[in-house]
């Protein structure tokens, strides 16, 4: 069955599963032409088994009928069966298209289906297939350098923050410009706290920054690459860390309209570009299915440009 209605519709889905069969035997009644109409790759060369009103049975629908049911080789009363099983939905199907049932828009929908889908599996899929594994190695190196970036991971740094919030108040940014310079200065004078960068600002934070997740950390704040976070405050932050030179260094006190700030560069994760033999599967993969469709979207083009479509007046616009 290749679809699916309520329990109400099961004998207008048989109709219709048998119409469609014959639609695509070719058969279609619809002109009621003569028999010198029933041409096609699978029927020159035939001769017809079992006619029914405007239906032909060939020998390649015997084979075909037999093949679906399993049966490989088939002694003469078998083929007698099959035969008579065809000629019960010939019989059928010649009463749907007597009764216009191939003009019901659930059969038109379902035969367009159809038909399209044979026509891809004729015309487009054997290119499709054609474009398979192995794909030159040259062409992926070439791919890979000119993507590059893409396997690149960027430089990281962690920092360690003290930050006062002064907003627009001038005596306040003075007021903690000197408090954090004067952090700055007993820092420099703890030997033991300078030697180890992972305590970062240790207990300073506690009297010396607003940064409420990181001054219970000794004002760690983590890992950044050079362009910060979304908000302005690790914007300048990242600015600030990427400033300096070596891990352990400490910036002069900043202030900026996030603040006033004090940074330590703790330790950096260098950028890494992953090797070619690491991601050429996936350069692979993704050339495919590039070419693909590609090669896709260029027979579609073929075909809009061979049968164009002409739109005529809606039913609306005729009413008005």
């Amino acid at each position: 069955m290749l679809f699916r209605l309520p329990s109400t519709s099961r004998f207008r889905l048989q109709t219709c599963h048998w119409l469609i069969l014959a639609l695509m035997f070719g058969l279609t009644a619809c002109d009621q032409k003569s028999e010198k109409a029933e041409t096609g790759s699978a029927r020159e060369g035939e001769q017809a088994l079992v006619k029914v009103g405007s239906i032909s049975i060939f020998e390649s629908d015997l084979a075909l009928h037999l093949k679906e049911k399993g049966i490989l080789r088939a002694d003469e009363d078998i083929r007698l069966e099959a035969l008579r099983q065809l000629t019960s939905r010939a019989q059928l199907v010649q009463a749907a298209l007597d009764a216009k049932l191939d003009q019901d828009p659930v059969v038109r929908a379902e035969f367009a289906r159809i038909l399209s889908t044979q026509y891809k599996e004729h015309a487009l899929f054997p290119q499709l297939k054609s474009i398979a594994p192995p794909l030159p190695e040259a062409r992926l190196r070439e791919l890979y350098q000119a993507n590059e970036s893409r396997y690149r991971s960027n430089e990281k740094r962690q920092a360690a923050v003290l930050w006062l919030n002064a907003g627009k108040d001038v005596n306040r940014q003075k007021q903690y410009e000197e408090k954090l310079a004067a952090a700055r200065e007993w820092f420099f004078k703890n030997s033991d706290l300078e030697k180890h960068p992972e305590q970062g600002f240790s207990m300073l934070g506690i009297d010396y920054s607003e940064h409420q997740s990181s001054r219970y950390k000794g004002g760690i704040v983590g890992w950044m690459e050079r362009e910060g976070g979304m908000d302005g405050w690790t914007k300048a932050v990242a600015e600030i860390v990427f400033s300096l030179k070596n891990p352990g260094d400490v910036s002069g006190v900043i202030v900026r309209d996030e603040g006033v700030f004090l940074v330590r560069y703790l330790a950096m994760e260098p950028a890494v570009l992953r090797p070619f033999e690491s991601v050429s599967d996936e350069l692979e993969k993704a050339e495919i299915k590039r070419l693909r469709d590609e090669a896709e979207a260029s027979f579609m083009k073929a075909l809009a440009d061979k049968y164009p479509s002409q739109k005529l007046s809606s039913a609306t616009q005729e009413s008005q």
